[in-house]
């Protein structure tokens, strides 16, 4: 046993440190989770700092080197909380984030700086039955009435509007009318399905977004006639 533990001490410097270390790093590759990884990888590159920097014969290089891997998950770790976190939000973009449940803190502040906010008076029309629609719009309002092959059905807002034709590409299915106008955030169609293209996550969250809405309001509607008050 002693010798055991002699061998693993060199030149003054503990191999238990490494051993530790590198017990950090594989349980980390180990994780699914990024940030829970780069925190035990973090934690292992400290532990071989510091062997090396405490020998009686600091070697230099390998501290350096230790030392710069830290700084960049570090960074890394940085950004994930930033994706993570509302933190730096304002309160009105927090009231907004509510109706984005299936994107990331990260993801729906890059979705915020597209949108064009605009406040619009009562009987203002969204959209018309049959004819085409270039935006996506997110509706802050009491009422919103959709009429579709002359039928009309009141839903309750804050809704989308316009996502139907941005899923299929086609003209708008419905027209669209805010009874008592409201506040609208406009994207254009074109520059989301870009940003959508690039990022096969945003993507997928978008196309959950769309499809929880459509639920909403399929659950929610019903014919003018029988619409509660």
């Amino acid at each position: 046993m002693p010798d055991l533990m002699d061998s693993l001490t060199v030149g003054g410097g503990s191999l238990w440190i490494l051993a530790i270390g590198l017990v950090f790093k594989l349980t980390g590759f180990a994780v699914r989770d990024e940030l829970l990884l780069r925190l035990l990888v973090v934690c292992g590159f400290i532990c071989d700092a510091g062997y090396y920097f405490f020998r009686p014969d600091p070697i230099v290089p390998s501290v350096l080197s230790n030392i710069a891997l830290l700084s960049v998950n570090v960074v890394l770790i940085a950004a994930i909380l930033l994706e993570r976190t509302t933190w730096r939000m304002t309160p009105d973009d927090r009231e907004v984030f509510v109706l984005f449940p299936t994107l990331t803190p990260g993801q729906f502040r890059r979705l915020r700086k597209m949108m064009q906010t605009e406040q619009v008076g009562p009987g203002s029309v969204l959209t018309q039955e049959g004819k085409g629609v270039d935006e996506l719009m997110l509706v802050f309002t009491s009422e919103i009435t959709i009429e579709k092959g002359g039928q009309s059905f009141p839903i309750a807002g804050p809704a989308f509007v316009g996502e139907i034709a941005f899923l299929t590409g086609e003209v708008s299915s419905a027209t669209v009318t805010l009874p008592h106008g409201g506040t609208v955030l406009r994207v254009e169609s074109a520059a989301l399905k870009k940003r959508m293209a690039r990022s096969p996550a945003f993507n997928n969250a978008m196309v959950a977004l769309f499809g929880h809405e459509l639920a909403r309001k399929v659950a929610y509607s019903a014919p003018m006639g029988r619409a509660a008050p």
